[in-house]
């Protein structure tokens, strides 16, 4: 329990400096952050859960450190942009944005591996895997921005609450005790609308789709959900930060 403590102090940390980055109320004239006590001091954590939430800032390109001089806020340069690298869900993207993401359609059926529409990447799923299915239609400030497709397995999600289908799946599988999560894998494809999101859309069918595929696993290696994330291509950009 302490360590799952630990780590939701720590993501709750990263969480809440991403947002006063990005609103501009932390780091001097010079971008750079206050020194470590007075940090620990203004957000009441330990020196441990200080330096791992910095790590993670670092590794997703919201800081990074002059060694003897500091650490520093890192210019972004385009707000717009979806941040491929950040630990927060879709909601909490979007919000970052200033933008305010709305579901306005959802469905939620149970299904199999062998009746999705897609599976995981090289996937050693058993076809008999019991599975739900989620579909929803996504807004930004009431514009379509996100077609979703998504499989969650009923062995790790009993059940999937009519409030986080309508709201973030992400924290609500996240605030899950028991769960743990543990890595994601996305690959990222190029393609074509199908006719029911050219309708979503409101574009002509076979107009460039951007689609991102997800695969979701626990701490211990075990798949939990995979996903498949659907923008239109010319109105979307994604972020990527790489240290050299």
């Amino acid at each position: 329990m302490a360590q799952r403590e630990s780590s939701l102090a720590i993501d709750a940390l990263v969480k809440k400096m991403i947002a006063e980055i990005q609103q501009h109320t932390i780091g001097d004239a010079a971008n750079k952050l206050p020194p470590e006590p007075e940090l620990m001091a203004r957000y009441q954590v330990t020196r441990y859960t200080l330096r791992q939430a910095l790590q993670k800032l670092s590794r997703m390109g919201y800081t990074f450190q002059a060694h003897g001089i500091g650490t520093f806020v890192r210019a972004r340069l385009d707000r717009q942009a979806i941040s491929m690298q950040n630990i927060v869900g879709m909601t909490d993207e979007v919000a970052r944005q200033g933008r305010q993401l709305t579901t306005k359609f959802a469905n939620l059926a149970q299904t199999t591996a062998a009746e999705a529409g897609f599976l995981p990447i090289n996937s050693t799923i058993d076809v008999k895997t019991p599975l739900w299915e989620v579909q929803r239609l996504r807004y930004a400030n009431d514009e379509p921005f996100l077609y979703e497709q998504s499989y969650y397995l009923c062995e790790h999600v009993k059940e999937i609450p009519e409030q986080a289908l309508y709201g973030s799946l992400f924290n609500f599988i996240e605030n899950d005790d028991d769960l743990k999560l543990g890595f994601q894998d996305s690959t990222i494809t190029a393609g074509l609308m199908t006719a029911d999101m050219a309708t979503f859309f409101q574009k002509d069918e076979a107009s460039p789709v951007l689609s991102v595929y997800d695969e979701t696993y626990l701490s211990a290696g075990q798949l939990i959900a995979f996903s498949k994330l659907s923008y239109d291509a010319d109105l979307t950009k994604l972020f990527m930060f790489k240290k050299l």
